[in-house]
């Protein structure tokens, strides 16, 4: 007979804000939510929402975190840098990170493969015949989002095609932000065909803003983003997008900690999840 959540515990689910706005700006952590929680259920554990800012004193995390009670912690850790890891290594609950791989740190983690996915993106777009391939960057510097950069600085050198600055349109993280970057971007005279996004937030609000101006999608300008999230499918046209799938995302974190609370380790594992580009209306063939 499976043990109930009362038998067993209690799983702390550490939402860690460092700046906020990814987070509050249709976090992607709710769309994990759901598998989370069921694969909690099965090993009998209770979910419980811990909200930590960095803001906050060390002596204050530290006591929301031993008043918590949990047996473990499932970090979001999307907006997490390594000084923030300090404060969870102390209290030596065992715990997983999610959506952060930090590969220097003795940490478990549960990350997203985003040199994978964009190599997909990218060399999609190539393969559409698009060789002035632009990036929609974040004014707000994660690791997610600079490993996604950084990859396709590499990909444009290994397809022989040449990184251009102008082609990067940075923008702040909110349809303001997007809408007030775009319309600046537009006044200068080089125009990539393609953009590559961050995420498919900033994808679908730069899709919006380009529209706004006079700029058809995909006939001027071809988009892809990251994620799949479902306002992919809501815009007009739907977006392509480098999807994270959910039934792995999620779960693997649980498996990952709960392993650790039944057979405490000093090893670090690190999970990869895999992506797939989702083909929709949002790039156009040139070639």
């Amino acid at each position: 007979i499976p043990a109930t959540a009362a038998e067993t515990g209690t799983i702390g689910f550490v939402v860690y804000k460092r700046f906020g706005d990814i987070i509050d700006e249709a976090p992607f952590f709710s769309y994990a939510l759901e598998s989370i929680n069921l694969s909690l259920q099965k090993y009998g554990y209770g979910l419980k929402f811990i909200y930590i800012s960095k803001n906050t004193s060390s002596s204050e995390k530290e006591r929301q975190l031993n008043e918590s009670d949990c047996d473990g912690l499932i970090i979001y850790a999307v907006e997490m840098y390594e000084d923030d890891l300090d404060i969870f290594t102390h209290t030596e609950l065992p715990f997983v990170l999610l959506d952060n791989s930090f590969q220097t740190r003795d940490v478990d983690c549960v990350a997203i493969n985003n040199i994978q996915g964009t190599c997909k993106a990218i060399q999609h777009f190539y393969q559409m015949g698009h060789r002035k391939i632009g990036y929609i960057k974040s004014k707000i510097a994660i690791t997610s989002f600079n490993e996604r950069f950084a990859e396709y600085q590499r990909q444009l050198k290994l397809l022989g095609l040449e990184y251009n600055s102008s082609y990067v349109l940075e923008v702040g993280y909110s349809e303001q932000g997007v809408n007030h970057a775009v319309e600046n971007y537009l006044t200068g005279s080089v125009m990539p065909t393609a953009f590559f996004a961050d995420n498919d937030l900033l994808g679908c609000y730069a899709m919006q803003a380009f529209k706004q101006h006079g700029y058809a999608v995909p006939e001027n300008i071809s988009i892809i983003g990251f994620d799949d999230r479902p306002i992919c499918k809501l815009v007009e046209p739907p977006l392509t997008t480098v999807a994270v799938p959910q039934a792995l995302f999620g779960p693997s974190a649980v498996d990952l900690l709960v392993s650790k609370i039944q057979i405490p380790r000093t090893q670090s594992l690190k999970i990869d999840i895999g992506t797939n580009l989702i083909e929709r209306s949002s790039v156009m063939r040139l070639l």
